[in-house]
């Protein structure tokens, strides 16, 4: 480690001999150690430290003074490091391994895939740290915006963890601020796109084609849990037919099933719910009750069983013809293909009947979710129940749904009275 002196006023050389003539200025000032003066008459310091190379300028000599003063005191005092010629890819890539390896895998894996996506490939991923300002950051949340078109929160999600990433150096004493604060807030909102859950015809006619379907009525089991009970896509991969007590029609949730990419390879692991009101019993309803005994005849009947042994967990209640769980991947496949092959159907038998086709959207398994709770909240009128079997760890969440879907109520009883009473 370099070590540094303090510069003094008046700057003087005691041993002349050593560093020959002193410079001096056009008023014959006799300049610092490093400082000259340039023809349009500003002063410039130059010095070069551990390999790196130091530039500072200023019109007036005192105050250059004052920043090399400034300078010399934040490198004596540490501020200065190594790690400063890192680039941001090789901070982040340290960085995840050493202040991240207690934080869950799932949110380790989905900071890196975020990384990998959004930033590495970046004009500031291979820019040194101490080079990096606001601008530059800001820069990479407009491109991700602008030209690759990525929803608010998306880009929410990379300012994280490269704000967090650069915050651990400024609370190391490494750099002095953070340059990625504020850089978020110079960005123009998007607003989100609005997640439609199915109208109750679309939700029947879903149901109904499943039932009906020589193809695809296997699986009406499972979409009768997801439309039944709201879990999410991972809590109804990971059920066991150990968490459902059919006898006391309860439902426990207590882990959560996912399928993703870890040191380059795919695979199934289970954790604990995200959040704590994530655990809950989920009470269940009589035609689920049926339909989950109707998955233990199938299963009876080809004689396929979710064996796979993940983290602990065997017999899945839902399963491939392999007897492993579904991953949400999977299970997008298989909707699309349902609603393709009953959109298709549909559109053929209304064209022979001269009718407008009644078409499904395309829709992934959270919207099923979605769907759950907004009939949940169309009959329901007690908030904290609702918050508790949809296992919502803000209430607001719930009562954002809550108040959609009573507003969308009270417009339809209105247009409803509207043509039964006389007011004109």
């Amino acid at each position: 480690m370099t070590t540094f002196l303090l510069l003094h006023a008046p700057f003087q050389r005691k041993d002349k001999g050593m560093a020959g003539k002193n410079r001096k200025d056009h008023r014959g000032r006799v300049l610092p150690p490093n400082v000259s003066q340039k023809a349009d008459k500003r002063y410039i310091w130059r010095k070069m430290i551990d390999g790196r190379k130091y530039v500072l300028t200023d019109n007036d000599l005192n105050e250059l003074k004052k920043k090399i003063i400034q300078k010399e005191s934040e490198l004596q005092n540490g501020i200065y490091s190594k790690n400063l010629r890192l680039t941001l890819n090789e901070w982040f890539d340290k960085w995840i391994n050493l202040y991240k390896g207690n934080v869950k895998i799932t949110t380790r894996e989905l900071y890196m895939r975020t990384w990998d996506s959004y930033v590495r490939d970046s004009q500031i991923g291979n820019m040194q740290i101490d080079r990096i300002k606001r601008v530059h950051i800001v820069e990479l949340y407009k491109e991700l915006s602008e030209k690759r078109n990525l929803a608010t929160a998306t880009i929410h999600s990379v300012h994280i963890i490269v704000y967090g990433s650069l915050e651990d150096l400024v609370q190391d004493n490494m750099i002095q601020s953070n340059p990625a604060a504020k850089a978020f807030s110079k960005i123009e909102r998007k607003e989100p796109k609005k997640r439609e859950p199915l109208t109750v015809r679309q939700q029947e006619i879903f149901v109904n084609y499943l039932a009906n379907s020589e193809l695809y009525k296997t699986y009406l089991p499972m979409f009768s849990c997801f439309l039944g009970t709201g879990m999410r896509t991972g809590e109804l991969t990971g059920l066991t037919w150990k968490d459902i007590d059919l006898v006391n029609g309860i439902i426990s949730v207590n882990h959560t099933m996912h399928y993703t990419e870890i040191s380059r390879k795919k695979s199934f692991f289970v954790t604990a719910p995200k959040t704590e009101s994530g655990t809950r019993e989920i009470p269940i309803v009589m035609d689920l009750r049926r339909q989950l005994l109707r998955q233990k005849e199938y299963d009876l009947a080809t004689g396929i069983h979710g064996t796979a042994q993940i983290d602990g967990y065997t017999d899945f209640v839902f399963h491939t013809t392999k007897g492993t769980p579904y991953s949400t991947a999977g299970i997008n496949l298989l909707i699309t293909r349902i609603v393709n092959r009953y959109n298709k159907q549909e559109t053929d038998r209304a064209e022979k009947e001269h009718r407008s086709p009644e078409l499904l959207p395309n829709f992934s398994p959270h919207i099923l979710r979605h769907t759950f709770c907004t009939r949940f909240c169309e009959n329901e009128s007690n908030i904290k129940v609702i918050q508790e079997i949809m296992g919502h760890h803000d209430i607001k969440t719930t009562m954002d749904i809550y108040s959609h879907v009573t507003k969308e109520k009270s417009q339809e009883i209105m247009n409803e009275l509207g043509t039964k009473i006389k007011i004109c």
